[in-house]
């Protein structure tokens, strides 16, 4: 499997700090769909750089941003100023399709994934792994995921765990029947006895079976949207 890779950076849409980052992308020069990945609080970024590669060799461009130079916990002004520079270098990058951007989000990630959606229509798609339907009682207070997703008007899929402890199965149970009784396109799949980051490698809840079967799930989702190229890989 051929592709490039290299290390980056951007600049927030709030001029205070450059952003750094990571991009995956096929050998062939493209345009490709294009894949904006945001990543967890726990574990380093080797697990999420994988997901990057892996991205790239189903056909896409993956760009991995680096938000956690802000800290744990960044106040939402800030995350969506880094979100706005990150989108507006994937949309300026030579390999990508400008037309076809989707948003993965993992744990933390999958609340500005919503953030995302929510603020830039051009995102496409969106895909949540182990994400949070209400933020945590000891996170700074901002934005709660149960409302951002009654204004997601794309396509997005949900990603949990059934022994998720960090966000309790429950609650994602009542975002999908909120989404469900409100008509937003929202789909869930659940993974019995999956722990909270099971779908990355160096996380400590990760679990192979599941995180390979919410990658196939994933794979499936974006293809029949965006129909990139066929390429090898899993």
């Amino acid at each position: 499997m051929n592709l490039r890779t290299e290390r980056t950076e951007y600049p927030s849409a709030d001029g205070t700090a450059s952003i750094p980052a990571y991009v995956a992308a096929p050998a062939s020069p493209g345009p490709h769909p294009a894949v904006l990945i945001l990543r967890g609080v726990a574990g380093p970024e080797d697990g999420y750089a994988e997901i990057a590669e892996r991205l790239a060799s189903w056909g896409y461009l993956a760009l991995l941003h680096g938000w956690k130079i802000r800290g744990d916990d960044p106040p939402d002004a800030t995350v969506e100023a880094d979100l706005t520079g990150a989108l507006a270098f994937l949309r300026s990058h030579p390999a990508a399709d400008p037309t076809r951007l989707a948003v993965f989000g993992f744990c933390r990630g999958g609340v500005h994934a919503l953030m995302a959606a929510a603020a830039h229509p051009d995102l496409r798609l969106v895909v949540i792994f182990h994400g949070f339907a209400f933020r945590p009682e000891r996170a700074r207070p901002g934005l709660q995921p149960y409302d951002l997703a009654q204004a997601i008007a794309v396509p997005a899929l949900v990603l949990h765990g059934t022994r998720d402890e960090q966000a309790p199965v429950e609650g994602m149970r009542q975002l999908e029947e909120s989404v469900r009784k409100s008509g937003r396109p929202i789909e869930f799949r659940y993974y019995e006895d999956a722990r909270h980051g099971f779908a990355v490698r160096t996380h400590p809840g990760y679990d192979a079976p599941a995180a390979q079967a919410s990658f196939a799930e994933a794979r499936k989702f974006v293809d029949a949207a965006f129909s990139p190229p066929g390429m090898s890989g899993g």
